[in-house]
C-alpha cells in the first residue's frame, strides 16, 4: 500500500489497515476475487478521524470491500493507496497524486477505481469533485462509490453539504490558531529550524500538540548562531555561507546541501530574536508569476502576508540577540543594494554613494574613449539628481561634478584600509563614545523612558480598580484610559527611535568583533596596499554604512564603525565635470585594445 504518513504513522496505520484488509480478503484481494481489477483510494482529512479508533480507514477498507463485490472488482493489496491528514486541496495529497499519474499511464493495472464516497476524493464541490470526475471519464476510468447516488444533483447536494462541512472546519481551525496566540502559544505544526515543539512546562510531550511552545533545540540554536555571526560578522553571503555550511553542519530535514534560500528564510526571521508572529499570511488565489501571452490569467494558491496590525506576536525564547539579528539582516540588504548583477562592470562604491548636496545616489558608468589607434575604458560615479533627463524628470539641478572611480575608490579605501590597520584606536574611540556624550544621553533618555512605560501600567491599573470602586463612570473611565493609551504609544514611538539610534553594550561589543575580523583579514593580505576586490567589498559593505560625497568641495564623509570627514587628494587625479573633459582622466584609464 502506498502511504502518505510519517514512518512511525506509516507503520501504525499499514498494521491496522492490512489487518482489515486480510480479514476481508480472498486470494490476496478484497471485493470479488474473480473480478476485474480496480485500485481503491481512502483518506481521512484531519487528526481527529485518523485517531479516532482508528477507525477511519479500516472502516473505508470495508465499506471499498462491499461495494468491489458489488461490481464485480478486485482490489489487491498494491493497489491501495491512502492519505491521511493532508488538508483541503486536492494537490496537496501526495497518494491522490500518485494515482492520478498511475491511471494516466496507457499500461495501468485497473480501469476501474473503488471509494467510500464523494468526499474521500475531495469536499469541494464547487469544482474539485467535477475536475476529478472528469479526469476519471476523460481517462475512461470506472468509478464505483460505496454511497451510490441516483443522480447529478443528488451528489452535488451531498458534495455541497461536505463542502459546507469543510469550510465550517477550516474556519473553526482558523479560530483555534488564533485564540491559541493570543494565549500566548505557538501556531506552527513544524518547528522553526533551531526550535523543538514542547509544552507549557517545557516537555517535548503528546500534550506539546495543543499547548505548543518553543524550547530551543541544542545543536541546531548554535548552527543558528554561526548564520548570524558569519554574515553580520564577517560579511558572508549566502552562497559563500551555504558552502561553509555543508561542510560543518547537516541541512534540516530531508536535503542534501544547504540552500541560500532556505538560509534567506532562516536570517530574515524574527522568531530568532524571540519574536513568533501568528496570523501572518493567508493563503489564497493569485495570478501566476509566470503568464503565457495572449493567454486567460492562470491562477496559483500562494501564502500572502496580512497587514502588519493583524499579526499577533507571540514570545518565545531567543537563540539570537535583537543586534546581532538587525546587523545580520543589515549586511543582507546591502548585499543585495551592492550586488554587482549582470553588470559590464564592477563598481566598489555601489550603492553606497550619496550626494552631499541633493541626496540622491551616485551611481557607477562607463564610456568608451578613443584616441587614435587606441580605446580607452573610463570608469566614473554620476550623481542621479543631476544626471540630464532624470534630474530634470524630478525637478532636481544639483551641479555636482562626476568623479573618476579610480580616484575616489581609492581615496576611499585609503581612509578605510588605514583605520582598520590601527584597530586599537578605533576600538578605544569607540569605547569613549559610548560611556560618554551623546550616546550617554541617548542610554539614559531610554532608561527614562522605559521607567515611564511601567509607570504607565501601573497607572492603568489603578484607574480600573478606581472604576472598580465606582470612582467614577464608564464613560470617564473610557476617557481617562483612552488618554492614557495615547501617552504611552506615543513613549513607545520615542523609544522605539531612540533604541534604533543609540549603542547598546551588545551592539559595541559586535562592532568590535567587525572591527578585529576585518583588520585581521587585512593583515592576512600581508598588509597588501591593494587587495582583491572581492575582499574590498566585503571589508566596505561592514564597516561603511554609507558615504555623502561632495565632489565639487573635494570632500566626502564615511558613516558607519569609522565615522569621519575625508579629503580628495587632487594632486594624484583630475576631477572631471563633463564629458567633454575626458582626455584629462586618461591617466586613470587603461588601454583595451590597440586597433
Amino acid at each position: 500500500m502506498n502511504q502518505s504518513l510519517p514512518k512511525e504513522a506509516t507503520d501504525r496505520f499499514a498494521k491496522d489497515i492490512k489487518e482489515k484488509f486480510d480479514s476481508l480478503a480472498k486470494n490476496g484481494c478484497i471485493g470479488d476475487p474473480y473480478g476485474e481489477p480496480a485500485y481503491a483510494y481512502l483518506r481521512v482529512s484531519s487528526d481527529g478521524q485518523a485517531e479516532e479508533g482508528r477507525s477511519g480507514l479500516p472502516r473505508q477498507i470495508e465499506n471499498c470491500h462491499i461495494a468491489a463485490s458489488q461490481n464485480s472488482l478486485r482490489v489487491p493489496w498494491e493497489l491501495v493507496y491512502a492519505d491521511d491528514d493532508s488538508g483541503f486541496e486536492f494537490r496537496d495529497r501526495p497518494e491522490l497524486t500518485r494515482l492520478r499519474k498511475e491511471y494516466k499511464f496507457p499500461n495501468r493495472k485497473a480501469n476501474a477505481i473503488v471509494m467510500e464516497m464523494i468526499d474521500r476524493l475531495s469536499r469541494n464541490a464547487d469544482w474539485h469533485q467535477g475536475f476529478l470526475l472528469d479526469e476519471m471519464k476523460d481517462y475512461q476510468l470506472r468509478v464505483v462509490f460505496w454511497k451510490q447516488y441516483n443522480s447529478r444533483i443528488e451528489r452535488a447536494v451531498m458534495g455541497a453539504i461536505s463542502q459546507e462541512g469543510m469550510e465550517q472546519a477550516k474556519q473553526r481551525m482558523a479560530d483555534g490558531n488564533i485564540h491559541k496566540a493570543k494565549d500566548n502559544r505557538v501556531t506552527a505544526r513544524v518547528a522553526a529550524f533551531g526550535f523543538t515543539l514542547v509544552d507549557r512546562h517545557g516537555n517535548a510531550s503528546p500534550e506539546a500538540k495543543k499547548d505548543t511552545h518553543y524550547a530551543i533545540h541544542p545543536t541546531e540554536s548554535q548552527v543558528v548562531d554561526m548564520m548570524y555571526r558569519k554574515v553580520g560578522i564577517e560579511g558572508y553571503g549566502l552562497r559563500r555561507l551555504a558552502k561553509w555550511l555543508d561542510e560543518v553542519s547537516k541541512p534540516p530535514q530531508t536535503a542534501i546541501h544547504w540552500n541560500p534560500r532556505t538560509l534567506l528564510k532562516i536570517l530574515r526571521n524574527p522568531v530568532y530574536k524571540g519574536e513568533f508572529y501568528a496570523h501572518r499570511y493567508v493563503e489564497m488565489r493569485v495570478p501566476a508569476s509566470r503568464q503565457r501571452p495572449n493567454e486567460p490569467t492562470r491562477l496559483t494558491r500562494r501564502k500572502v502576508e496580512r497587514p502588519q496590525e493583524e499579526w499577533i506576536k507571540v514570545d518565545v525564547p531567543a537563540i539570537i540577540t535583537t543586534e546581532l539579528w538587525d546587523l545580520a539582516n543589515r549586511v543582507l540588504d546591502r548585499n543585495s543594494i551592492m550586488a554587482s548583477r549582470n553588470g559590464k562592470e564592477k563598481y566598489l562604491l555601489t550603492g553606497l554613494l550619496k550626494c552631499a548636496c541633493c541626496g540622491y545616489s551616485y551611481t557607477g558608468q562607463r564610456k568608451i574613449h578613443r584616441k587614435k589607434d587606441k580605446e580607452y575604458l573610463v570608469l566614473y560615479y554620476r550623481d542621479v539628481g543631476s544626471a540630464g533627463m532624470m534630474g530634470v524628470f524630478r525637478d532636481v539641478h544639483c551641479q555636482q561634478s562626476q568623479i573618476s572611480c579610480w580616484k575616489l575608490d581609492g581615496a576611499v579605501w585609503n581612509a578605510v584600509s588605514n583605520a582598520l590597520l590601527h584597530p586599537e584606536v578605533l576600538i578605544e574611540a569607540m569605547e569613549r563614545g559610548y560611556s560618554s556624550g551623546p550616546n550617554a544621553e541617548l542610554l539614559a533618555e531610554i532608561e527614562f523612558l522605559e521607567g515611564q512605560l511601567k509607570d504607565f501600567d501601573v497607572e492603568d491599573k489603578d484607574l480600573y480598580q478606581a472604576y472598580r470602586a465606582h470612582a467614577f463612570d464608564a464613560e470617564e473611565y473610557a476617557g481617562r484610559r483612552n488618554e492614557l493609551k495615547v501617552r504611552k504609544e506615543k513613549t513607545q514611538v520615542t523609544l522605539a527611535d531612540l533604541k534604533e539610534r543609540v549603542v547598546t553594550r551588545e551592539k559595541l561589543e559586535l562592532n568590535k568583533q567587525r572591527i578585529l575580523k576585518q583588520s585581521q583579514l587585512l593583515r592576512e593580505q600581508n598588509l597588501a596596499p591593494d587587495p582583491s576586490f572581492e575582499i574590498k567589498r566585503t571589508i566596505l559593505k561592514l564597516v561603511v554604512d554609507q558615504i555623502k560625497l561632495n565632489v565639487n568641495e573635494g570632500w566626502f564623509d564615511i558613516e558607519g564603525i569609522i565615522p569621519g570627514r575625508y579629503y580628495v587628494d587632487t594632486a594624484q587625479a583630475t576631477i572631471v565635470s563633463t564629458s567633454k573633459d575626458m582626455d584629462s582622466s586618461h591617466r586613470s584609464t587603461k588601454s583595451l585594445r590597440e586597433k
